[in-house]
């Protein structure tokens, strides 16, 4: 069995454990991430990995005028994705490792919810090629994964919580693959869901796009800036 086929048959199986967790405050504190992007109730927004749904079902409940396209290597994950979410019908789900994927649209957010880690870190290239195919000059990819510092405890530690491919994953890594396809880092946060220590890392690129202009600010806003700042400093 090749290496994608042994990947896509673990996932058909792990599916059924996914149900049993169901969504957890992961799902929603990345839909806060997201509307802190900019995303809208008419957003295009393309899920990469998005097993059976959990996200997904958010992210449908909050595009009444969107479209959403959801993606993902198992099968039986996509069949029990368009069983649990209403009117999934709606949804555009694709079964696929991403490598052949194309879509005719382009989309205003590409999201990758703690599926990175679980990509061959060599096959990523290829990941970030496809996805800038499919961005506009103002498109946004919101990348959730687990830190990687947690991740190697657990590898140490509990090593039958990990998944078939589990990686450790640090910002170098992601930044020279998607700097190499025309993307630029916005924002990357450490941060706590289920530890007291950062479990999570939350990184946001765009598309590498030259400035046209630089638009000075008003001098009463650069001011009224300095003075908070200088507010701030004080009190700390």
């Amino acid at each position: 069995m090749e290496d994608g086929e042994k990947v896509k048959s673990w996932y058909n199986t792990f599916s059924k454990n996914q149900l049993e967790t169901g969504v957890n405050l992961r799902h929603h504190t990345i839909m806060n991430y997201l509307y802190e992007a900019g995303f809208k109730s008419n957003s295009k927004v393309l899920e990469i990995g998005c097993g059976i749904g959990t996200l997904t079902g958010l992210l449908f409940q909050n595009l009444p005028k969107g479209k959403l396209v959801a993606a993902d290597i198992s099968d039986e994950s996509i069949k029990i994705a368009k069983e649990r979410i209403p009117n999934a019908d709606k949804i555009d789900f694709y079964v696929t490792d991403m490598k052949d994927f194309t879509y005719p649209e382009k989309f205003d957010f590409i999201v990758l919810p703690d599926v990175m880690e679980h990509i061959p870190v060599e096959q990523h290239p290829g990941l970030f090629k496809t996805i800038e195919k499919h961005m506009h000059d103002d498109s946004i990819i919101l990348i959730n994964i687990p830190h990687p510092k947690a991740l190697d405890y657990i590898r140490i530690n509990t090593p039958e919580k990990l998944q078939i491919i589990d990686q450790s994953i640090g910002a170098d890594t992601l930044i020279s693959n998607a700097y190499a396809n025309n993307l630029i880092l916005t924002y990357y946060k450490a941060y706590s869901i289920f530890n007291e220590e950062a479990d999570y890392v939350l990184v946001k690129f765009k598309k590498n796009i030259s400035y046209k202009t630089l638009t000075p600010l008003d001098k009463n806003t650069i001011i009224k800036n300095k003075l908070a700042a200088r507010a701030n400093t004080f009190f700390k």
